[in-house]
């Protein structure tokens, strides 16, 4: 009599056919250039030589570069403490925003905002995260975008906190260097209440003179209220002077009137949201009004976390690629005609198998009518 099972060798000659075809498949993976992949490098390449220029500049003048705190001498990691020191701030945050990469991150989170050669961007931008405020510039300048900049000039710890070299400072050296034509067009005290708050008489003062040797506009308002309708206004003001919308508002740091205050940075998600949450937030910042026109807005705070989404550092490994490398340029493809190949393989073989067990079953047992008595 028969037996109706598939035998041992045939089940383990089936797996290790399974693995074969798997392991060829697995072979079938190439890599090519990822979406805007030439776009990304020249938003790189910017941001690698706007930390170059603002190194230099700082060198000329006297301000040190701190080997421990700026490993990789970017400029961009300011002292721990200041006169226009505002808040608290973590040097790896500062240092991890200065890696070139985040210009490709943003160029990649406007293209698929919309954004396209000759929109307006609205930007709100701090002094805390200087990399991250070159990064936007890049990005524009590789769009081919035009940004109109609003800055809270105040800078948390290890931020653009050195009165000699403030985040307009740092702006107005690329600009003359000619890497893009770009300046802040109004500027705030920052820190609290975006006045200033928390800040000595002599620091404020020292912001002050910052704002007036870069040439901005002094953005005074009484209250948070008024500071973000003032910049709302300046934003339209430009916009409608361009004869063009804006299509896309980036916020960059944790600015009062910018980002609406601390709590909104909870509930407001890192990088690109088309349609901003309908939330009860405690405070509507400039970002919460352009999201209520149904414009895109660009949320740029979360270093860490926005460096993990962008593969600017390795989530398993912590280790950071070098400029121009990684996922954001390169991705992995299959090739289709083989892993399709391949699972049809796989079934066929399987169907086979279960015709020839099924057939067993069918043909191997003995009639009925011939079966021993009891």
């Amino acid at each position: 009599m028969s037996t109706t099972k598939v035998p041992t060798v045939t089940l383990v000659a089936l797996a290790l056919a399974a693995v074969a075809v798997y392991a060829v498949a697995e072979r079938s993976v190439s890599p090519v250039h990822a979406n805007a992949y030439r776009m990304k490098l020249r938003a790189v390449g910017m941001m690698e030589r706007a930390e170059r220029t603002i190194a230099m500049a700082k060198k000329e003048r006297g301000i040190a570069v701190d080997p421990r705190n700026d490993p990789d001498g970017s400029g961009l990691v300011g002292p721990q403490f200041t006169l226009i020191t505002t808040d608290r701030g973590a040097q790896s945050a500062k240092a991890l925003a200065a890696h070139p990469n985040f210009a490709a991150a943003v160029t990649q989170m406007m293209l698929e905002g919309g954004v396209r050669p000759g929109d307006l961007v609205g930007v709100g931008m701090t002094g805390s995260l200087p990399g991250l405020n070159l990064a936007v510039l890049a990005a524009c300048r590789a769009i081919g975008a035009e940004p109109i900049v609003l800055t809270s000039v105040g800078s948390s710890m290890f931020g653009a906190n050195d009165p000699e070299m403030t985040w307009l400072d740092m702006e107005q050296v690329c600009a003359k260097a000619g890497l893009w034509p770009y300046r802040t067009t109004g500027a705030s005290l920052g820190g609290g209440g975006d006045a200033g708050r928390g800040l000595s008489p002599q620091g404020r003062q020292l912001v002050l003179d910052a704002i007036r040797r870069s040439g901005a506009s002094f953005l005074d308002a009484p209250n948070v209220f008024e500071a973000v309708n003032l910049r709302v206004a300046l934003y339209d003001s430009v916009a409608s002077a361009r004869g063009r919308p804006i299509r896309l508002y980036v916020n960059v740091g944790g600015g009062v009137a910018s980002l609406g205050g601390a709590q909104n940075a909870r509930l407001i998600p890192a990088g690109l949201t088309r349609r901003l949450a309908a939330r009860n937030y405690p405070n509507r910042g400039v970002l919460n009004v352009f999201a209520e026109r149904r414009i895109p807005v660009i949320q740029l705070l979360e270093v860490e976390r926005l460096a993990r989404a962008y593969s600017i550092v390795d989530p398993e490994t912590g280790v950071t690629p070098k400029p121009g490398k990684g996922l954001l340029f390169i991705r992995y493809h299959y090739n289709l005609w083989i892993v399709a190949g391949a699972a049809l393989f796989v079934l066929l073989l399987n169907v086979f198998i279960l015709r020839l067990d099924l057939r067993h079953q069918l043909l191997g047992r003995p009639h009925p009518e011939r079966r021993p008595a009891a």
